[in-house]
């Protein structure tokens, strides 16, 4: 339960929990004797003014009063207020409403009190001073009961924690308690209006608590501090959208004192505009409520950029970034001025020199000179490369020194893409770091490089005090006096040098005598981290000195096996379970291995890959493959179904990147298959095309093949943009253990465009065309042969369910054209609604049987693994017209 105070603290309040928030003994010892002293206070007063009362009461009251009174005194608080609920009629113990306090009237002060207390605070005051200038030692005389009570508090011990349980337990008992009694309508606690009880949040369901597993909201551990919004008028789109960020960082707690508040409002106000050009701009307040404030804003003309100069000089003076940039700056002449496009030119130009090796690079000049009432801005940016640096040979380290490297030393440099001297570019460490990831051999890698501190030097002269120098109309000293004084205005001193910490140095006589082991801690052992900042610290001079940056890779291999296993779902496989279990290294050369498991109610696969690495572990590299895979296929035919077992083995060389982002993969692929008929049929009725394969229980063919592929995207798990394309070509003789002779094409292309503010819009497409070269296709195995409908198909069809028919037996299709064009919009962040139709089919030789087409709708969930897809269509080329759902998981590529 939560209570809210709708009431400001008193000061008296205040200023006790002040002197509460306290860590230090002494401080509690005082706070001790001001609670001791007040209540000794307070208890003197009441006894007096208990007997003056009772004295009025005796000479004043007849004694059936006195009888009363004497009663009630027997009675204590808990009973008075068990009559009070009993009979809301009596008032003798009727609670306290707050709002009654402000209708109390103050009691007049007594003058001649007053003239007392002053009186003796003007002698205790000139009493101070006089002991202050006689030095006389202050009076630190106490009782020796107080004198034993300090001593029992300084030798206890407090158990903070025992004390925050005990009140914190005490607070539940008491909100649980008025809870009871609020909701009975018994008690008079929270009868006052100042007063609310909230309930307490719910728990969270089970999606709720596995969404948040997913995508943790954001905010979940963040302090909210209310903030106040705001509502400007007048002001062009930039300038209103500037003002409302800056002004949202404004707390409600000190809007609340608005008269205090408009000085900042108005400076942060200026602050926004000047950032964005607007110098002159003039701006009116008004409050609206206690966490709004309007702005009605005058913009008067911006500055603009008159002049612009970026200047390079040095050896990476013709460097292709560098040109970039001024050629193509974020401010050009004519732009209003932003402060914030001017600071990213000068990020993206250290930015640069820092990602091609120029690490000698400095600052000749960055100057930005606004002229007003002119309402001008030149901004004059000269920039020094030096020398660029080269990348030095790569030292491998592990995180372990005991233990040995797990991989041969020339696999572990196959994956550094560069040779010794190469310059220096952040892609190529990048890459390298890239590659010892992607590898999967180790648990985890650093790549560190190490590269020496920044160079600052003297800034040169801004051209308007350069020409005053020119012209001798200044001496260079006053030209350096001058700017140095501009500079010191400018520039926004970052904090108040009041309120910077004090720190006291205190001289180490070993470190002038030369004897200091500044390696070692204070218990004579090696300090690792002053170890390691010695050596970064070398590394540093001896890469200013031979111009070549130090690269250090730390490696991880303690967990070589590992082993995963998820539960899923899809509406062409049903339910699914998945296993894998991988080997990262197997020996010293880089093989590895991993197994795969998948098993659903149509499909039960199990695989095996062995990798080798040729050229390089992730680039070039073999693979063995052999595998095991069971298929049940339902209404081939009539009352008839198909169970289909096979058998894979083959080997195949892979090669990314021969050329322009290509992939390729060549090798061979033997294969058996079993298949089971599944019910009772007259094989007079059974057409040819389908008789061997329904007859014969094993079908074979050996596969040579070779495949081409590339894809480009700017994000592999949701991308926005991108396209794919597939080409492969699979060859198969009857010379060499093939059922039929046999040549096997496939071509798939696939894109995704998107558009608009935050790519709202999205177009989603994909083709898929295939054929069967052959001259026997009824001996081309079953497996082989094309059939279309499913999730990654045409949907709106069960799984496999198209293919051209002869006298009602799915015989498969020689031929396969399908398609796919899907538009969706993103609603929400990260949420998109579809509206898509897919149409093609698996066809015969001639293409003759009709093409089949569905339309459907579905929404799109962005999660971390990638787009997670549900879709109902219809096949309306079906005269049925079915519905059917769709569900997928990952990319559209």
């Amino acid at each position: 339960m939560l209570l809210k105070k709708h009431f400001k603290k008193l000061i008296l309040v205040q200023h006790v929990q002040t002197i509460l928030k306290v860590n230090d003994l002494q401080r509690l010892i005082c706070t001790s004797l001001l609670f001791s002293f007040c209540s000794y206070s307070f208890a003197q007063t009441a006894d007096s003014n208990t007997s003056q009362n009772v004295l009025s009461t005796a000479s004043n009251n007849n004694a059936s009063s006195l009888s009363v009174a004497k009663n009630s005194s027997n009675l204590d608080s808990m009973q008075l207020l068990q009559q009070q609920q009993q009979n809301p009629a009596l008032t003798d113990f009727k609670p306290i409403d707050l709002k009654d306090l402000d209708n109390i009237s103050s009691a007049p002060v007594d003058e001649s009190m007053a003239q007392e207390i002053l009186q003796d605070a003007d002698q205790a005051k000139q009493q101070a001073q006089l002991n202050r200038g006689q030095s006389l030692p202050a009076n630190t005389k106490i009782s020796p009961q107080t004198e034993q009570q300090l001593n029992q508090i300084q030798g206890s011990t407090v158990n903070v924690n025992e004390v925050m349980q005990s009140i914190e337990s005490a607070h539940k008992d008491d909100l649980t308690q008025a809870q009871k009694n609020a909701g009975q309508n018994k008690g008079a606690i929270f009868d006052d209006a100042t007063f609310e009880v909230q309930p307490e949040e719910k728990e969270k369901g089970f999606f709720k608590r596995w969404f948040y597993r997913l995508k943790p909201r954001s905010d979940i551990t963040a302090l909210s501090i209310p903030k106040i919004s705001a509502q400007v008028e007048g002001a062009p789109p930039l300038l209103e959208t500037n003002i409302k960020n800056k002004l949202s960082t404004f707390t409600q707690e000190a809007f609340d004192d608005y008269s205090s508040a408009l000085p900042q409002l108005r400076a942060q106000t200026t602050q926004a505009a000047q950032a964005v050009g607007y110098y002159n701009a003039q701006f009116k307040f008004q409050k609206i409520s206690n966490n709004k404030v309007r702005v009605l804003v005058t913009p008067n003309d911006p500055v603009k950029v008159a002049e612009e100069n970026i200047d390079f000089t040095g050896q990476g003076a013709a460097t292709p970034q560098f040109q970039i940039i001024r050629l193509i700056p974020d401010l050009d002449i004519g732009d209003i001025l932003n402060q914030g496009k001017y600071e990213k030119t000068k990020s993206r130009i250290v930015e640069a020199a820092s990602d091609n090796g120029y690490f000698d690079a400095y600052w000749r000049l960055h100057d930005l000179k606004i002229e007003l009432p002119e309402n001008k801005a030149d901004i004059n940016l000269r920039y020094e490369t030096g020398q660029r640096y080269k990348l030095a040979n790569v030292e491998f380290r592990m995180s372990d020194a005991k233990k040995p490297f797990p991989l041969n030393m020339n696999v572990l440099k196959s994956m550094v893409p560069w040779e010794n001297g190469d310059d220096y570019t952040f892609w190529r460490v990048n890459t390298l770091a890239n590659n010892l990831t992607n590898s999967r051999y180790f648990n985890w890698s650093l790549v560190e490089t190490v590269k020496p501190d920044p160079i600052v030097k003297p800034l040169d002269l801004p051209p308007d005090i350069q020409a005053l120098v020119d012209q001798q109309k200044i001496t260079l000293s006053e030209a350096l006096s001058e700017n140095a004084a501009t500079k010191s205005k400018t520039t926004k001193p970052t904090s108040d040098p009041s309120s910077k910490e004090v720190k006291q140095h205190v001289v180490d006589e070993q470190q002038f005598a030369g004897t200091e082991n500044k390696t070692k801690k204070a218990d004579g052992q090696i300090d690792p981290q002053k170890l390691q900042d010695n050596e970064q610290n070398q590394l540093k001079a001896q890469a200013r000195e031979t111009k070549e940056v130090p690269v250090i890779v730390t490696l991880n291999a303690d967990k070589l096996n590992s082993a995963e296993a998820g539960i899923g779902y899809g509406t062409d496989t049903g339910v699914r379970v998945r296993t894998q279990y991988r080997r990262a290294i197997v020996n010293r050369y880089g093989h590895s291995f991993d197994a795969n498991m998948e098993v659903s109610q149509i499909r039960q696969a199990i695989d095996a890959h062995y990798t080798i690495p040729y050229k390089h572990p992730l680039n070039d590299y073999f693979n063995l493959v052999s595998g095991y895979e069971r298929n049940k296929f339902d209404g081939v035919g009539p009352n008839m179904s198909l169970t289909t077992e096979t058998a894979i083995a083959g080997a195949e060389r892979i090669i990314r990147n021969p050329f322009g982002g290509w992939q390729q993969s060549f090798g061979f692929r033997y294969r058996l298959d079993k298949i089971h008929q599944i019910g009772q049929v007259n094989t007079n009725d059974v057409p040819a095309a389908f008789l061997r394969p329904g007859s014969s229980p094993e079908q074979q063919a050996l596969l040579f093949g070779y495949q081409l592929s590339k894809t480009n995207s700017n994000d592999p798990i949701n991308p926005v943009k991108g396209f794919k394309q597939t080409y492969k070509l699979q060859l198969g003789s009857k010379s060499v253990v093939s059922d039929a002779n046999m040549a096997i094409a496939n071509a798939d292309w696939s894109f995704i465009y998107s558009l608009g503010e935050n790519y709202n819009h999205q177009f989603i497409g994909s083709a898929k065309l295939a054929y069967i070269f052959t001259d026997d296709f009824a001996n081309v195995p079953y497996n082989l042969r094309f059939f279309a409908g499913g999730d990654q198909s045409l949907r709106g069809f069960d799984y496999k369910a198209l293919s051209p028919e002869e006298d009602g037996y799915k015989i498969g299709g020689q031929g396969l054209a399908v398609g796919s064009l899907e538009y969706n919009y993103q609603f929400k962040e990260g949420w998109r609604a579809a509206i898509f139709t897919d149409f093609g089919n698996a066809y015969n030789k001639n293409f003759s049987n009709p093409i089949a087409y569905s339309i459907g709708t579905g929404i799109r969930w962005q999660s971390p693994i990638g787009p997670i897809r549900l879709d109902i269509a219809s096949g309306i080329s079906d005269p049925g017209h079915p519905i059917r759902l769709h569900f997928f998981i990952g990319s559209e590529l």
